[in-house]
């Protein structure tokens, strides 16, 4: 089994995220992400390149994917085989400009 390590941007934007939907939407759409990240660490954790590669960042070279997440989101994550380490390095809001996801993946 991978293990899954946040990086310090996700962590910051799935914060800001959360306290988001906690604002504007309530405890139950709080509780709707985390049971939706749940399932999607639970999967990278078993299955680490079962999502699709992200097109918009195929010349990183790192082989990034993207799992969606609340139909509008996107966990832009990579696998390192040799760690057995998948990264989620950003949370994408798909309804943005394509340009803004390549600003914010190093």
């Amino acid at each position: 089994m991978a293990q899954v390590i946040w990086n310090e941007r996700a962590t910051q934007q799935l914060e800001a995220h959360i306290d988001y939907a906690l604002m504007e939407f309530g405890r139950k759409a709080v509780n709707n992400w985390y049971k939706d990240i749940r399932h999607i660490e639970s999967r990278l954790s078993l299955l680490p390149t079962s999502y699709t590669r992200e097109p918009l960042l195929a010349d990183r070279g790192k082989g990034y994917r993207g799992a969606i997440l609340m139909k509008h989101f996107k966990l832009i994550h990579y696998y390192d085989e040799i760690e057995d380490v998948v990264y989620i390095d950003a949370i994408w809001d798909m309804r943005m400009h394509p340009s803004k996801l390549r600003k914010i993946v190093n």
